[in-house]
This record gives structure tokens, sequence and C-alpha cells, in this order.
């Protein structure tokens, strides 16, 4: 389906919408509930795309129960989103999702009617964006649930990062592999792979949490690699309002234990005012 770019998205099979800040365009994959009791923004990781998430995707879309849009953001220079002329700050990633969850989530609501809460879920990298976006833009980013979230204070090294990645592949479902390789080499490309890399490692999340004012869920895989427990843990602990869990798998939980991931959405969901 063509991209468009109407603030209004009402949809129920998956719409792309194409949107521009400044001089970064980025791609949102919309789908699920016309008028929604909850909304679920997706925010990926270094390298990867919004498909990263396609079993939690679908599992929202079991739970009839929770009439929930999704909104999954591939970020400027990832997946479907133009390349970029230049690199991008993780602080320009997360005012990026953040302005478009102004104008594309909170602006759709009716005048006079509440929108509905809004949970971000930020994987790897992606949880250091939705970090950022929930101290800079509390309005557009009140709860989050961070997903084996990077990088670990204890091994910020680019060496570091790249072993524990490896070891993590072993372990990894085959989807997740496949779709890994396709977005890091053909469609982030390996040059923006490796300056993205060093923008990773200079975000310091232990010292953005402490700032967040709404409620922070840290989730982890039991036997994720790259997001060990001592520093989900110690993300958590430093969150004003924070959590961590453990659930079924690796890195990639959204493969092993997406049905998980939506449970700490909804828990999340519960602390928006």
């Amino acid at each position: 389906m063509p991209a468009r770019t109407s603030s209004c998205i009402p949809v129920e099979d998956e719409t792309d919408v194409r949107f521009t800040v400044g001089d970064l365009t980025a791609v949102a994959h919309v789908s699920g509930a016309v008028s929604p009791a909850l909304v679920v923004v997706l925010v990926h990781g270094l390298g990867s795309s919004a498909r990263a998430f396609r079993p939690v995707v679908d599992e929202l879309a079991r739970r009839d129960d929770l009439r929930a849009a999704v909104h999954a953001i591939d970020l400027p220079g990832y997946g479907a989103s133009p390349r970029t002329g230049r690199d991008v700050p993780l602080e320009e990633h997360a005012a990026l999702v953040a302005t478009y969850v102004r104008d594309h989530v909170l602006a759709a609501s009716p005048d006079g009617v509440s929108p509905p809460p809004v949970v971000l879920v930020g994987h790897s990298m992606g949880g250091q964006v939705v970090g950022q976006a929930m101290v800079d833009h509390p309005r557009e980013a009140p709860a989050g649930v961070l997903v084996g979230p990077t990088a670990d204070r204890h091994a910020r090294t680019a060496p570091h990062h790249a072993l524990r990645l490896l070891r993590d592949a072993f372990g990894e479902r085959p989807r997740a592999l496949g779709t890994l390789a396709v977005d890091y080499v053909l469609r982030c490309t390996l040059a923006y792979y490796a300056r993205q890399t060093r923008r990773m490692l200079a975000h310091h999340l232990e010292e953005v949490v402490p700032r967040v004012p709404g409620r922070v869920v840290v989730l982890r895989g039991r036997a994720d690699p790259v997001a060990p427990h001592r520093w989900a843990r110690e993300l958590a602990d430093a969150a004003p309002h924070g959590e961590l869990r453990e659930v079924v798998g690796r890195h990639h939980a959204m493969d092993s234990d997406p049905g998980a991931i939506v449970d700490a959405v909804v828990h999340a969901a519960k602390e928006v005012p």
C-alpha cells in the first residue's frame, strides 16, 4: 500500500505513513484498531527495522480485548525509510519519534476526547531512543518498555558489543537472524551501521533513566548476553518508576516471548494518566 501523510489514521490493515521532521524522513507502519483504547509505538534497534517487531504486532492483533493501534517506526536510514545524508544522534531519533506521536497519534483524537494511553517500546538501541524521548518529550512518551537496552556501561566498547552480538546469534531463532541479515547489509548499510554504533556507545542510558518521569519497564530475555541481568537491574533501579522483567529468550525477546512484551505494555499503560 502506498505511503500517505495524513495525521488521522483510521486503519485496520497495515498502512505506511511517510513523515518528515526537519531534514529527516521516516516511515511508520500502522495497523490495528480504528478507535483504539491503547496506542503502542515500536522503535527498533541498531541496524534493524520495524520488521523485528512482527511477532509483537501479531500478538497485539490477536488480543482483541486491548483494541490496540500499533505504530512501528523505521528510523531515518533504516528499513523502509530513505537513507540520510548525515549521521543522526540518538537525541534526534528520539525527537523524531516524539514529533510523530504528537502529530499522528495525539492530534488524531477528536476534539474534547482524551487520547488513549501511549506506550513506547524500544528494542536494543531503540530502548535508548525511547528512554531519551521519555526525558525530553514526556507528553508524547509517557511510558516505555525497554527490551534488551544497550549499551551496558560495564562493556561499552565496539569490540565488547560485537562479541556479545556474536554470542547472541548462536542461540537466536532463524527468523530473527534472517531479518537482521537483510536489514543490516541491504537496508541500513554497513557504513551507516558503523556510524550509528558510535552514537549508541556514546549515549549513556544510565544517566538518562533517573530523569524519566513516567513508568519504565526494563525487559530482557533471561539468556540475553547483550543486556545482562546486572545492567538491566541497574537501569530499572535507577528509574524513579522503574521495574525489571525477565522473560523467555535472548536479545530478541520479541521472537521468543511476544506475549510477555505485550503484558509489559499493558502494565505500563496503566500508569499513563
